[in-house]
């Protein structure tokens, strides 16, 4: 089952940016459980974690796509290193001001810089599509780089709650900016792996077409050329022509189901720490979730071990349906051993959920606005998280637990409502026979 992912990792430079981005990613799983409950032990109300992590997720959705743009352009060297250290020093100041216990507005000011980085796992899965060979391999690829970041929301989740709980309510947090300082310019550091820039590309493209018209008279004169072409009248492009979401609906529709996701996730998590709370085992949340992430990452293995003949909308129709059912069996388990259990058995539709929202934009999306469109689906994702969080904070304050998972419940059934409405169509598009598109969006029919 695992040769598949030796095949890949035996790529030149694939274990190196592999490693180092599971370093920088390690705040993935920290990062949300761990100013959550920053927030609520400090402040003492689960209302104002659920607003903060939303307003973190809200800056993510509207600022990784922008980094993401920028990144595609100008390279991830150039952009990051100035990203992750603006992202770095709003996080040390979130801690700062939550310790202090500053008016709330002061940590949602402090939100947007969190993003500045952009999303590590669209910056990971841009270099593998630079440097696999074919549509298997990727297919593989997304699978381990999914079935990864769930390792880290197996040990991250449970380390945030016990180092939370039982050491200080700031020590995670510290941890997850540890860990995107380290494993971010490590990253940034192997430049061989690292995905041309688009504007690199279009200059070089561009000396070189100069350079054959060019008639060069003698070393005296200045290099002649044939005349510019005269300029016409500039018309108005819309703000929105060319806008991905424009031109590839599919994409809407991926990031809409990866935003029902996203609810699900930040729903789960404060939903089960309210209901440990409630019977007494506060510290023992973390590991119900890490169960839930253990169950993810079989199913991810399982899933990028094997070539697939089902359409890419198929799958992820079984896969949404199978965490929709799941999310709403949270709501009737009795105790803490038989929600780990649901949440395994939901977990293992999970990682390959997100590696078939990752093939879907990648048949679809250009190559040179790969990461743009990843960005998106995560973008996606923040936002389902924003609503998420928010919605189930105030409800867990007012109802307790048992309306934390229906709020989950409710993100999950509404995710399998929209797969089933866009099943049919995702699947008669051309783009989902799954071939791999490089230099040019591939041609879907009218």
């Amino acid at each position: 089952m695992l040769s598949p992912y030796r095949g890949i990792l035996a790529l030149p430079g694939a274990r190196a940016f592999t490693a180092w981005g599971l370093v920088a990613r390690m705040q993935m799983g920290l990062t949300g459980l761990s100013t959550f409950l920053l927030v609520q032990i400090e402040y003492g109300r689960y209302e104002y974690g659920g607003i903060v992590l939303a307003a973190i997720a809200l800056s993510f959705a509207a600022i990784s796509p922008q980094v993401g743009r920028l990144t595609d352009a100008y390279g991830q060297s150039r952009v990051l290193r100035v990203g992750f250290a603006v992202a770095i020093v709003g996080r040390v100041a979130m801690i700062a001001a939550a310790l202090t216990h500053q008016p709330l507005w002061v940590l949602l000011l402090l939100t947007p810089l969190f993003a500045a980085g952009g999303t590590q796992s669209t910056h990971t899965r841009a270099r593998w599509t630079h440097i696999v060979p074919d549509k298997d391999a990727l297919n593989t690829a997304f699978s381990l780089e999914s079935s990864l970041e769930e390792v880290l929301f197996i040990v991250g989740p449970a380390l945030a709650t016990i180092l939370a709980t039982q050491v200080a309510s700031w020590v995670p947090s510290v941890l997850a900016v540890t860990t995107l300082a380290i494993g971010g310019y490590a990253f940034l550091a192997l430049t061989a792996t690292e995905p041309p820039a688009r504007r690199d590309d279009a200059r070089r493209r561009q000396a070189a077409h100069d350079h054959g018209r060019a008639l060069v008279i003698d070393g005296t004169l200045e290099r002649v050329g044939l005349p510019p072409r005269p300029r016409g009248l500039r018309r108005y492009r819309g703000a929105l022509r060319g806008h991905l979401l424009v031109t590839t609906p599919a994409l809407v529709i991926t990031t809409a189901i990866f935003a029902t996701q996203g609810a699900m996730f930040a729903s789960v998590d404060a939903a089960t720490v309210a209901f440990a709370e409630e019977l007494g085992h506060k510290e023992k949340a973390g590991l119900v979730l890490a169960v839930w992430a253990v169950g993810s990452l079989v199913g991810g293995l399982a899933y990028g071990s094997r070539v697939w003949s089902l359409t890419l909308a198929s799958r992820m129709l079984w896969g949404v349906t199978i965490t929709g059912v799941g999310a709403v069996s949270f709501m009737f388990a009795p105790g803490l051993v038989a929600l780990g259990t649901l949440m395994f058995l939901t977990g293992l539709a999970i990682a390959p959920t997100m590696a078939v929202g990752d093939g879907v934009t990648h048949a679809l999306v250009p190559r040179s606005r790969l990461t743009e469109g990843m960005t998106w689906t995560r973008t996606g994702m923040d936002l389902g998280v924003a609503a998420g969080a928010w919605t189930v904070g105030a409800v867990i304050d007012r109802v307790g637990a048992e309306g934390g998972f229906l709020v989950t419940g409710a993100a999950g059934a509404l995710g399998v409502v929209i797969a089933l409405a866009s099943w049919r169509y995702l699947r008669s598009r051309r783009a989902y026979e799954e071939q791999v598109s490089r230099d040019a969006a591939l041609p879907v029919p009218a």
